[in-house]
């Protein structure tokens, strides 16, 4: 076949790809219940403190400052990059940032 630039497009996306498509079950599960745990955990976390009378600003700082201490921890950490901790870690993060995005939606703020 021609290299033309289509086919580059499809080789880069089956390399960006395979990884995900070729790990074991056992990864790709404990990766899915990191993000859902880190989900669950922040809207569960929100829903609680938010009945309470504490300011949600602090709240939401206070969180997005652990997501940044958890980003820069992962950098200078002695795993290596694509430790299973570590990326489990980073998708609890995701996680965490998803449920807070969603309930300042659902607040209107």
């Amino acid at each position: 076949m021609q290299k033309t630039n289509f086919k580059k497009f499809l080789n880069s996306v089956n390399n960006i790809i395979n990884p995900f498509i070729s790990d074991s079950w056992n990864k790709r599960s404990i990766l899915l219940i990191s993000l859902l745990f880190g989900f669950y955990f922040t809207n569960s976390l929100l829903s609680f403190l938010l009945d309470k009378s504490v300011n949600t600003i602090f709240l939401a700082i206070l969180i997005i400052l652990i997501m940044e201490l958890s980003i820069r921890s992962s950098l200078i950490s002695k795993f290596s990059k694509f430790s299973l901790i570590i990326i489990s870690i980073n998708n609890f993060r995701i996680g965490s940032t998803y449920a807070l995005i969603l309930e300042a939606y659902k607040l209107g703020s």
